[in-house]
């Protein structure tokens, strides 16, 4: 036996070829890995949002009562909403509620802070 290479020693299935350099995936399996990502990246960012949104109302909705108590005197409650399209821009809107209606007092910002008075309660000195 001679240690020549002859067409009888060559291997398709062990030569590379170069057009398969990924393994053959099925439509199929790409679109079931697609879902499964997209649910993971659902799943770590949805608790942040939710959290975010909770901390935002809770002080939109402490500042709220305070600026409606200093510039409604006739208010019976407060109450606020978010809108992306109201006066001032978006942010969270607040409201001053009477016995008859609900009047709009302020535009509280998308990230609301304890509320500066420049005349009034609260006065920076």
């Amino acid at each position: 036996m001679s240690n020549d290479s002859t067409a009888d020693d060559w291997h398709p299935e062990l030569a590379a070829a170069d057009d398969d350099e990924w393994p053959a995936r099925g439509d199929r399996r790409r679109r079931m890995l697609r879902g499964v990502v997209f649910v993971a990246l659902a799943a770590m960012v949805l608790p942040i949002v939710l959290s975010l949104y909770g901390v935002a109302y809770n002080a939109a909705a402490r500042s709220c009562v305070a600026v409606a108590r200093a510039f409604d005197a006739g208010s019976t409650g407060a109450h606020v909403a978010f809108d992306l399209f109201g006066p001032g821009g978006p942010g969270w809107l607040c409201y001053a509620e009477s016995p008859h209606d609900s009047r709009l007092v302020a535009n509280l910002g998308v990230i609301p802070g304890p509320p500066r008075f420049i005349d009034g309660p609260g006065r920076d000195i």
